[in-house]
């Protein structure tokens, strides 16, 4: 099916008569219908179920009352609408009105053949070999209340949805007639001399019916209660993640402080070491010129044979005494010689003076040395002093990380979490022994079941009369439980379809690295790597809706072409989306947009400002092929209301108009 286009007149809040076009084109399959909450677009997913079916979503409010209110005050008796579709190559019109409406008839389907029109014989018949009504509400996606269709109490809608796509009405309705057939076989075993034994045995065997069917509703019943359990379980368990990352961050808090005080010692010394390195080694840089100077000059003095003389006192007295010069001639008293010698006594260096000279000149030395390896003192203090200052700048960034990542985390209530989580393990362990102690009640009634069908079926082969209806009523049980084996196999093969799509579904468009377990009795979660079950925030339960929508519509169409004559045929229709990306945050709003046009050959998406937001539009702007706003009229006056007004395509549009003639909603096109 493709949709043409939908009119409504003075349907709900559509005063008057009021068309969508939808576009049909392949690339370009995305019909973008802007609106605020209240302004009509959950009455317009309403109209379509409405036209089809006469039936509504279950929280469409005063299903009943479907004409508008200003029509009805001006004396309309009935409101229509109308949708213009084709299928199979033909082009069709349906038409519903309400009850009531001037002598029409309520539902009509025409087949458009160029001019002519053929009204169908059985409208509500070809409507649903078109989209099996049972199918029909899978197309239509209501986004703000997918986290109900996908909550805590989700598995038998999901396996509805599942055999309505399926197709299994027939089926169902072959294994309830049977299981019928065989009661009624089975209480008209005629009398015979046994008759009190078989009816105490037929009445043992409804006994056991009953007690099987209801111990199989409260099997189903507790499991559902331990799928709670079990979600608030993994909720909490993921709070305590939570909480046991706070104590591990604390943890490192506490180190990352210890690790900033010890830096911070370090910048310390190493900010005392280069103080006292320039009180200590600072001469020796500033005495660098003195240094050389005072070195040259005694130098100098020593060449010169001044200071430090060449001759110390000791020496002179020494050859004085031995009247001998050192070159072997005599040095008489009162000689010339002996007074050239004894003169020298007067520059000659003493001990003590040589002493100076030499502390001096060792000083200098010292001085130079200093002077050479102080620069290394101060790179390796700098060096401390630099590194120093880095650890506290990572300890201070950690530190801030850490606090970041702390805010929100309460303390207080990590031990009245894990008492909590406790109390619920030990009613899920509870609920889980009752339950297979059910399981043991079921296989043991089961059992019992048989040993009194094998009983009825010994006395009833004493009897002709009742041998036939025993035999008929063993035939039915017989071909009702192949037929319950093979829905069985059918609904495991459709699982793990669905299971694939929607895991594939959520690979393209969620943030986490998780994936779908969906269970034999239709229960969903989301599951790490490890296994373990995730809770699930109202933005991924929206998301996993979609997902699971998505993966119907792609299921429906795989059947198209199904062949298997028990169950009925798939089919291709339109997606009608209505707000799909409320609980959702921009980035999965994004990838979800640019998902949504793959989703089925034709879409309807309906959105308000908050929802379409500029990535969503951008994510979806080369696949939208027709663009409507819807406008809300009010009779009453502006009263200093600010205008509303939304640009499209540089045109702007006023979408709260006032002192109209009526109350009520109208259609604007806006495609570029």
């Amino acid at each position: 099916m493709w949709l043409s286009q939908i009119t409504l007149k003075d349907f709900r809040c559509f005063p008057g008569e009021h068309s969508i076009e939808f576009s049909q084109d392949p690339e370009r399959n995305v019909t973008l219908i802007h609106a605020e909450n209240g302004v009509g677009k959950t009455t317009l997913l309403n109209a379509l179920l409405w036209c089809f079916y006469g039936q509504t979503t279950e929280r469409f409010e005063k299903r009943d009352d479907l004409v508008n209110y200003d029509a009805k005050a001006a004396g309309a008796q009935h409101a229509f609408v109308e949708v213009l579709f084709e299928h199979n190559g033909s082009r069709y019109r349906a038409r519903r009105f309400t009850k009531g409406g001037g002598g029409e008839r309520e539902f009509t389907v025409m087949r458009i053949d160029g001019g002519s029109h053929t009204t169908l014989p059985n409208a509500d018949a070809f409507i649903n070999t078109v989209i099996p009504k049972s199918m029909a509400g899978h197309f239509l996606f209501d986004g703000e209340h997918a986290e109900f269709f996908l909550g805590e109490d989700n598995r038998r809608a999901i396996r509805r949805a599942v055999q309505d796509i399926l197709g299994c009405s027939l089926i169902e309705t072959a294994i309830a007639d049977l299981e019928e057939t065989a009661t009624w076989y089975r209480k008209q075993i005629p009398n015979t001399k046994a008759s009190s034994s078989m009816d105490a045995l037929s009445s043992r065997i409804d006994a056991l019916t009953g007690q099987i069917a209801a111990a199989h509703e409260a099997k189903d019943g507790l499991t559902g209660e331990i799928e709670t359990i079990e979600q608030r379980i993994a909720d909490i368990d993921d709070k305590l993640r939570n909480s046991s990352a706070a104590k591990s961050l604390q943890t490192r808090r506490d180190r990352a402080k210890g690790e900033l005080v010890r830096a911070r010692t370090r910048e310390t010394e190493a900010q005392t070491e280069v103080l006292k390195w320039l009180g200590e080694n600072g001469r020796f840089l500033v005495s660098t010129k003195i240094t050389q100077l005072a070195m040259d000059h005694l130098d100098q003095q020593e060449t010169k044979g001044r200071l430090p003389s060449p001759y110390n006192e000791e020496f002179v007295h020494d050859i004085l005494d031995m009247k001998r010069c050192i070159c072997g001639a005599a040095l008489e008293p009162g000689s010339d010689a002996h007074v050239a010698v004894s003169s020298l006594l007067q520059k000659a260096a003493n001990a003590t003076l040589r002493s100076r000279i030499s502390k001096v000149k060792a000083r200098l030395s010292q001085l130079k040395s200093e002077r050479q390896k102080a620069p290394g003192r101060l790179d390796a203090a700098n060096k401390r002093l630099n590194d120093a200052r880095q650890d506290i700048s990572r300890h201070e960034q950690e530190l801030d990380d850490v606090s970041e990542s702390l805010k929100g985390i309460d303390f207080d209530d990590i031990a009245e979490r894990e008492i909590k989580r406790n109390d619920l393990r030990r009613e899920a362990n509870a609920k889980r022994e009752h339950l297979g102690s059910l399981g043991v009640r079921i296989q043991t009634s089961e059992a019992d079941k048989v040993n009194a069908e094998r009983d009825l079926k010994k006395l009833a082969d004493e009897d002709a009369g009742a041998r036939i209806f025993m035999t008929r009523y063993a035939l039915c049980e017989r071909l009702k439980g192949q037929l319950e084996l093979e829905l069985k196999k059918e609904e495991e093969e459709a699982r793990g379809v669905l299971r694939a799509s929607i895991t594939r579904i959520l690979a393209d468009t969620s943030r986490k690295a998780f994936k779908l377990s969906m269970s034999s009795d239709y229960s969903i979660s989301l599951v790490n790597e490890a296994g373990t079950q995730m809770p699930k925030s109202s933005g991924e339960n929206q998301l996993l809706g979609l997902a699971f929508t998505a993966a119907l519509v792609e299921f429906a169409k795989i059947r198209e072409n199904a062949s298997d004559y028990r169950l009925l045929k798939g089919t291709v229709a339109p997606l009608v989306l209505d707000s799909p990306f409320g609980q959702l945050d921009e980035d999965y709003r994004r990838t979800t947009a640019s998902f949504i046009p793959k989703m089925a050959g034709q879409v309807v998406l309906m959105v308000s400002k908050s929802q379409g937001s500029g990535s969503v539009l951008e994510a979806l702007r080369d696949r939208i092929g027709e663009e409507v706003v819807l406008i809300r009229h009010n009779r009453a006056d502006r009263d200093g209301r600010k205008p509303e007004i939304r640009q499209f395509h540089g045109k702007d549009v006023e979408t709260a108009v006032f002192g109209a003639p009526s109350d009520g909603s109208a259609f604007v096109r806006v495609t570029s």
